[in-house]
């Protein structure tokens, strides 16, 4: 008995293929040039491209797997060192939130990328909120002008030298940059919903006496506070990973 399967199933099941296998359809990496002593990353996207210019493979595999790269471990050490430029073309009609799993397939295939995720217990910090409730500024939507800020783009947010500057962002969002700052996981714990404007300040090093420390800035200036506790972490582990990528 032979089972027969109808050309529009077929059809179907063939469209679905394709989609759970979507890979650009032209792509360009290639190492970044040297800039001297400093280097200026960009991040450019538009409904059929994407382009990433001087970015550490590090923070290409940030971008391709959703992690914080602080938790992206193991690997050879100039995975930090090294930066490249990627460009690449997005299949007609595959939409941008597919561009991480593209990514993934791209970093496989030039950089033989090999990566595995293991749960380690750490030390973490929740993100509450702090004595007399939260003074977090709600966003109006509009754009507000940062001193800090020496380039003409917009980013949504930023970690810059003793503070956090963002715009219209979320608590979730806020507390992924402040553990960035504090060397470790930082879980929004606060219940608070929508979006915020922020401009966090605190001492740069230990010469500035005039200003707060981290912990402090958070509880005066944000009304939150950050609670130390033990949980389970998930990590990526970089098991193998070529620094020259192959050819486009």
């Amino acid at each position: 008995m032979h089972l027969r399967i109808p050309a529009a199933v077929f059809a179907m099941v063939l469209t679905a293929f394709a989609q759970s296998e979507a890979r650009f359809e032209v792509a360009s990496v290639k190492m970044s040039p040297s800039h001297g002593g400093t280097r200026l990353a960009a991040l450019d996207t538009d409904p059929a491209m994407v382009r990433y210019a001087n970015l550490s493979l590090k923070l290409l595999i940030a971008m391709a797997y959703r992690f914080d790269s602080e938790l992206i471990k193991g690997g050879p050490a100039w995975l930090d060192e090294q930066h490249y430029d990627v460009g690449a073309k997005l299949p007609p009609g595959v939409p941008k939130d597919r561009v991480p799993e593209m990514m993934q397939a791209l970093l496989a295939e030039r950089f033989k990328l090999a990566v595995h995720r293991e749960t380690k217990d750490a030390r973490i910090y929740y993100l509450v909120a702090g004595k007399g409730g939260p003074k977090l500024k709600k966003s109006d939507g509009a754009d507000t002008p940062d001193p800090d800020h020496v380039r003409g783009d917009r980013t949504p947010a930023s970690l810059i030298p003793g503070g956090v500057i963002g715009h219209a962002i979320t608590v979730q969002q806020l507390a992924g940059l402040i553990g960035h700052a504090a060397g470790y996981q930082v879980v929004d714990r606060t219940g608070l919903a929508g979006n915020f404007d922020i401009n966090l300040r605190w001492r740069r090093d230990d010469r500035d006496t005039s200003s707060p420390d981290l912990f402090a800035a958070i509880q005066e200036q944000l009304g939150l506070k950050l609670e130390p506790a033990k949980g389970s972490v998930e990590v990526l582990i970089v098991d193998h990973a070529e620094r020259i990528p192959t050819e486009n």
